[in-house]
């Protein structure tokens, strides 16, 4: 394992392999650490890079968590609790719309309803569509379905929804370590996660701080993991950065029901 997260660590790391070594490299997977990008492209220029799809898919995650704290703090003026809507549908929102169960759909149904939870609806419904592109049979038909997501996001996105007008940058400045998986399908770094992942808790194990002072080892063990409807009785922690005041403009505009995105609620916006 190589010591530290840089761009120059990395780099080091590559430079001082066997060049035999280096030009046997075919493909690198990677998160989305532009450092570990620029490394690779200097070190290994005709390697492959892949993002892998574990990280582009969180990416839109994060964004979905992100709008849904936002909007919930526009309403309420307080952080999730266990009664808030948003923060009950927190973990169905990020369940793929192919497993919900009845009583999940209709807890969705139930809060895209309200008018107040638009922005949310409309970036579930782009999380939904890079979740389907990736689990598409066809690769030829997946790739598809993800150049068009990339392009729904890349111009013409409402400013409202700052946090697609983000996640389009980003997998915009990505697009070619995104779309380049489905020419390599498999391609992760999935491995290597782990592999960091037993090396922190080897070492979570051997220290003294390994839990934090401010968190009680209660919340450590989760029903939340086997439980998709498993609501905590607190407030979840506030995301990073000043709360954003946008709202959407605009009452009675939906996006069509696990299906859609941002152009279908922009034309609805202007009919």
């Amino acid at each position: 394992m190589v010591q530290g997260r840089s761009r120059q660590a990395f780099k080091t790391w590559l430079s001082q392999r066997p060049k035999d070594w280096r030009d046997g490299i075919e493909v690198v997977a990677m998160d989305g650490f532009t450092g570990f990008k620029t490394a690779t492209t200097e070190e290994l220029p005709d390697a492959v890079t892949v993002m892998d799809p574990f990280h582009v898919v969180r990416l839109a995650g994060d964004a979905l968590d992100r709008c849904r704290r936002r909007i919930q703090q526009i309403i309420h003026g307080h952080r999730g609790r266990k009664d808030d809507p948003l923060y009950r549908a927190r973990r169905t929102l990020h369940t793929g719309a192919d497993l919900l169960t009845d009583k999940q759909k209709d807890r969705l149904l139930a809060l895209f309803a309200a008018d107040e939870h638009v922005q949310v609806e409309a970036t579930w419904a782009i999380y939904q569509q890079m979740i389907a592109a990736y689990r598409e049979p066809g690769r030829t038909r997946g790739r598809a379905l993800m150049v068009k997501l990339i392009e729904s996001l890349s111009h013409g996105v409402p400013a409202a929804l700052s946090e697609l007008i983000t996640l389009g940058r980003t997998l915009k400045q990505r697009g070619d370590d995104v779309l380049a998986y489905f020419d390599r399908p498999g391609t992760s770094n999935g491995p290597t996660e782990a592999i960091n992942g037993d090396s922190s808790t080897s070492a979570a194990r051997h220290s003294d701080s390994a839990t934090s002072p401010t968190t009680s080892p209660d919340h450590c063990s989760s029903p939340a993991a086997s439980d998709p409807d498993y609501t905590l009785d607190c407030e979840e922690p506030l995301w990073p950065g000043p709360c954003r005041q946008a709202r959407w403009g605009g009452r009675g505009i939906r996006s069509q029901r696990h299906a859609g995105g941002v152009s279908r609620l922009r034309d609805a916006k202007h009919r």
